[in-house]
């Protein structure tokens, strides 16, 4: 389970150790591109500073629910306004109802306005006692300076591939599925669970394998851009496929380091960069921008995928190796 990982990650022992060493802060920023992530270990560190829940079952339920009296979410389905960060203020001044600590989330902090984050630096500069706030944020860019530099900032490192195919696999997902969204997903759980629900997403990948391999003259082209591959509900996930796996190819011919998207498949990456210099395939993965520049303004998908395939054999051509 991720939250089984996330527990065993060095990021979250040290954050056990304060608090078991009574320090405790009295506000905290949780970075994760990873949605989902970012949520566990929202829940995992409120479980430990609101330790009181765990005296009875009722209370763990509360706390599962969010309705424990003293954990309060904000910016979750409504966006926080300058009247809850006033609410927030009031609050923490109070005594906690069922621990000697009152928490405080703003989840997506990233969308929280100027106003908002200005007035919550009220408690941050100030703290009551046990008041304790948490923002989680994709980024932190997005907040002010003023509220970064007050919060301690826990960035998540993204997951492994394998580890998050193996969550996927047993969750139920199929493991050629889970394979495939595992690797797109580059360490981020939420993101990989989202590819993973995709209908044809397996048979996608494995098609503009295919199609790369195999269209080697402009007359191969037709079954595949008139074959149902390059449709208006497709042709942004075959466009990603297509730019990954061309990424892969220029790694392998250059002997790169660089974080791999395709696995098991060495034969066909072989067969897809022969004839192909690093010059070539950087135009070919420019050509995938272009056509992704051309879905922007409604052109056809069929139109988009035919002019994507010429240019990609153009770049092998016109860059071929002497």
């Amino acid at each position: 389970m991720i939250s089984d990982r996330l527990e065993a990650s060095a990021f979250y022992k040290e954050f056990l150790g304060e608090v078991s060493a009574g320090r405790v802060g009295n506000a905290y920023l949780i970075v994760s591109e990873d949605e989902l992530a970012g949520r566990i270990m929202l829940e995992l560190m409120s479980k430990v500073l609101l330790t009181d829940v765990f005296r009875d079952k009722e209370s763990l339920k509360l706390f599962k629910e969010g309705t424990h009296p003293d954990l309060h979410i904000y910016n979750r389905g409504k966006k926080i306004t300058v009247q809850d960060a006033e609410n927030i203020i009031t609050e923490a001044q109070k005594s906690g109802w069922a621990s000697e600590r009152r928490l405080f989330i703003v989840d997506n902090a990233e969308s929280a306005g100027a106003d908002v984050q200005n007035k919550l630096l009220k408690i941050m500069e100030e703290p009551p006692a046990g008041a304790i706030i948490i923002f989680r944020a994709k980024h932190e860019s997005a907040l002010l300076e003023t509220v970064r530099s007050r919060m301690k900032i826990m960035r998540l490192p993204l997951a492994d591939d394998g580890d998050i195919e193996e969550e996927l696999t047993e969750s139920g997902v199929p493991k050629g599925v889970a394979l495939v969204a595992s690797r797109l997903a580059g360490g981020n759980y939420a993101l990989a669970t989202a590819y993973s629900e995709e209908e044809g997403l397996e048979e996608d990948y494995s098609a503009v394998f295919s199609l790369l391999a195999n269209c080697k003259k402009t007359r191969d082209m037709a079954p595949y851009v008139y074959g149902g591959l390059f449709t208006t509900e497709r042709l942004e996930r075959i466009l990603d496929f297509i730019e990954l796996i061309l990424r892969d190819v220029l790694a392998e011919i250059t002997a790169s380091n660089v974080r791999r998207y395709t696995y098991n498949r060495d034969a066909e990456l072989e067969q897809i960069g022969d004839g192909f210099t690093p010059g070539g395939l950087a135009m070919a993965i420019l050509a995938v921008n272009e056509a992704r520049r051309m879905a922007e303004v409604n052109i056809s998908p069929e139109t988009i995928g035919e002019k994507l395939l010429f240019d990609i054999l153009e770049a092998k051509y016109k860059w071929r190796k002497s």
